[in-house]
Protein backbone atom coordinates (compact mmCIF):
# COMPACT_ATOMS: atom_id res chain seq x y z
CA UNK A 1 0.00 0.00 0.00
CA UNK A 2 2.65 2.56 1.10
CA UNK A 3 4.39 1.79 -2.43
CA UNK A 4 1.46 2.71 -4.53
CA UNK A 5 0.75 5.68 -2.39
CA UNK A 6 4.49 6.66 -3.16
CA UNK A 7 4.62 6.23 -6.48
CA UNK A 8 0.55 8.05 -6.89
CA UNK A 9 2.47 11.02 -5.07
CA UNK A 10 5.43 10.92 -7.36
CA UNK A 11 2.88 11.29 -10.54
CA UNK A 12 1.50 14.44 -8.74
CA UNK A 13 4.83 15.75 -8.12
CA UNK A 14 5.76 15.26 -11.19
CA UNK A 15 2.65 16.75 -13.00
CA UNK A 16 3.17 20.31 -10.58
CA UNK A 17 7.31 20.20 -11.23
CA UNK A 18 5.66 20.51 -15.20
CA UNK A 19 2.92 23.19 -14.75
CA UNK A 20 4.68 26.22 -14.89
CA UNK A 21 6.22 24.56 -18.36
CA UNK A 22 2.51 23.63 -19.57
CA UNK A 23 1.83 27.53 -18.27
CA UNK A 24 4.19 28.91 -20.43
CA UNK A 25 3.85 26.67 -23.51
CA UNK A 26 0.27 28.12 -23.29
CA UNK A 27 0.63 31.42 -22.72
CA UNK A 28 2.75 31.72 -25.86
CA UNK A 29 5.11 34.25 -26.75
CA UNK A 30 3.47 36.14 -29.23
CA UNK A 31 -0.09 37.43 -29.08
CA UNK A 32 -2.00 38.74 -32.29
CA UNK A 33 -5.46 39.35 -31.43
CA UNK A 34 -8.44 41.95 -31.96
CA UNK A 35 -11.45 43.94 -30.52
CA UNK A 36 -14.05 46.38 -30.53
CA UNK A 37 -14.23 48.66 -33.33
CA UNK A 38 -11.48 47.38 -35.70
CA UNK A 39 -8.74 47.90 -33.12
CA UNK A 40 -5.53 44.71 -33.87
CA UNK A 41 -2.53 43.95 -31.35
CA UNK A 42 0.71 42.97 -31.13
CA UNK A 43 1.88 41.28 -27.89
CA UNK A 44 5.43 40.11 -27.33
CA UNK A 45 6.75 38.76 -24.26
CA UNK A 46 9.26 40.44 -22.64
CA UNK A 47 9.99 37.44 -19.30
CA UNK A 48 7.44 35.42 -17.64
CA UNK A 49 3.66 37.14 -17.80
CA UNK A 50 5.12 40.37 -18.92
CA UNK A 51 4.62 41.68 -22.16
CA UNK A 52 4.70 44.92 -24.65
CA UNK A 53 2.07 45.61 -27.08
CA UNK A 54 1.42 47.46 -30.29
CA UNK A 55 -2.31 48.22 -30.55
CA UNK A 56 -3.39 49.58 -34.45
CA UNK A 57 -6.34 51.32 -35.23
CA UNK A 58 -8.37 51.33 -38.94
CA UNK A 59 -6.87 54.69 -39.46
CA UNK A 60 -3.10 53.49 -38.91
CA UNK A 61 -3.36 55.32 -35.39
CA UNK A 62 -0.52 53.32 -33.52
CA UNK A 63 -0.19 53.48 -29.60
CA UNK A 64 2.37 51.19 -27.70
CA UNK A 65 1.54 49.49 -24.39
CA UNK A 66 4.86 48.55 -21.90
CA UNK A 67 2.70 46.91 -19.33
CA UNK A 68 0.68 43.83 -20.31
CA UNK A 69 0.49 41.15 -17.60
CA UNK A 70 -0.98 38.05 -18.85
CA UNK A 71 -2.05 35.36 -15.71
CA UNK A 72 -3.40 32.02 -16.54
CA UNK A 73 -4.86 29.42 -13.84
CA UNK A 74 -6.41 26.25 -15.50
CA UNK A 75 -7.68 27.37 -18.73
CA UNK A 76 -8.65 31.09 -17.11
CA UNK A 77 -6.49 33.78 -18.68
CA UNK A 78 -6.90 36.90 -16.98
CA UNK A 79 -4.95 40.43 -18.67
CA UNK A 80 -4.41 44.03 -17.25
CA UNK A 81 -3.23 46.68 -18.87
CA UNK A 82 -1.94 49.67 -17.13
CA UNK A 83 -3.10 52.09 -20.25
CA UNK A 84 -5.67 52.20 -22.56
CA UNK A 85 -9.22 53.95 -21.87
CA UNK A 86 -6.82 57.50 -20.63
CA UNK A 87 -4.84 55.20 -18.46
CA UNK A 88 -7.55 54.07 -16.52
CA UNK A 89 -6.57 50.73 -17.37
CA UNK A 90 -8.13 47.33 -18.84
CA UNK A 91 -8.58 44.07 -17.67
CA UNK A 92 -9.50 41.25 -20.22
CA UNK A 93 -10.76 38.37 -19.15
CA UNK A 94 -11.41 34.60 -20.96
CA UNK A 95 -10.42 31.49 -21.75
CA UNK A 96 -7.53 29.85 -23.45
CA UNK A 97 -6.45 27.04 -25.48
CA UNK A 98 -3.00 26.06 -26.89
CA UNK A 99 -2.78 28.75 -29.82
CA UNK A 100 -6.05 30.80 -28.92
CA UNK A 101 -8.13 32.77 -26.48
CA UNK A 102 -10.92 35.15 -26.33
CA UNK A 103 -13.09 36.46 -24.08
CA UNK A 104 -14.62 39.79 -22.74
CA UNK A 105 -12.70 43.08 -21.52
CA UNK A 106 -13.61 46.16 -19.93
CA UNK A 107 -11.39 49.83 -19.51
CA UNK A 108 -11.20 52.16 -16.75
CA UNK A 109 -14.56 50.16 -15.57
CA UNK A 110 -16.35 50.27 -18.94
CA UNK A 111 -17.42 47.59 -20.19
CA UNK A 112 -15.84 47.35 -23.98
CA UNK A 113 -16.62 44.16 -25.74
CA UNK A 114 -15.33 41.15 -26.81
CA UNK A 115 -11.67 40.30 -27.84
CA UNK A 116 -9.90 36.98 -29.13
CA UNK A 117 -6.30 35.99 -30.30
CA UNK A 118 -4.17 33.50 -31.82
CA UNK A 119 -1.57 32.69 -29.91
CA UNK A 120 2.39 32.03 -31.58
CA UNK A 121 5.34 30.51 -29.84
CA UNK A 122 7.60 32.98 -31.91
CA UNK A 123 6.69 35.88 -33.58
CA UNK A 124 4.26 34.96 -36.75
CA UNK A 125 6.13 35.82 -40.60
CA UNK A 126 3.93 38.70 -42.11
Amino acid sequence: MAAVLAASMAGVVRAQENLPAAVEAMRGRHWHGGECCGWTWDWVQQSGPNFSGTFRNPNGQQLQEPSIIISIVGNQVQITRAGGSAAGGCTYIGTIRVGSAEGTYACAGKPAGPWAATIYQTAPSR
